[in-house]
């Protein structure tokens, strides 16, 4: 099982393409930890995060995350 997380699309697709670093600030979180998030690197990400990357980007859950079978 593998979860994918499509953060780098929705942020290039994104009408101002937001840096990183700016969306790290937006989060709360580093601009590195945002930048493991983006790349996969990461093994957990909080609701509320979700939360409030859905709300930024207005999508939903299923826009960020895609459940692949390996």
């Amino acid at each position: 099982m593998a979860v994918i997380i499509r953060l780098k699309e929705l942020r290039e697709k994104h009408p101002n393409t937001p840096s990183q670093r700016a969306l790290g600030d937006y989060l709360g979180i580093a601009e590195g930890n945002y930048r493991k998030l983006e790349n996969g690197h990461t093994k957990s990400i909080t609701i509320e995060t979700l939360d409030r990357l859905c709300k930024f980007f207005n999508c939903t859950t299923s826009d960020i995350l895609e459940y692949v079978n390996d």
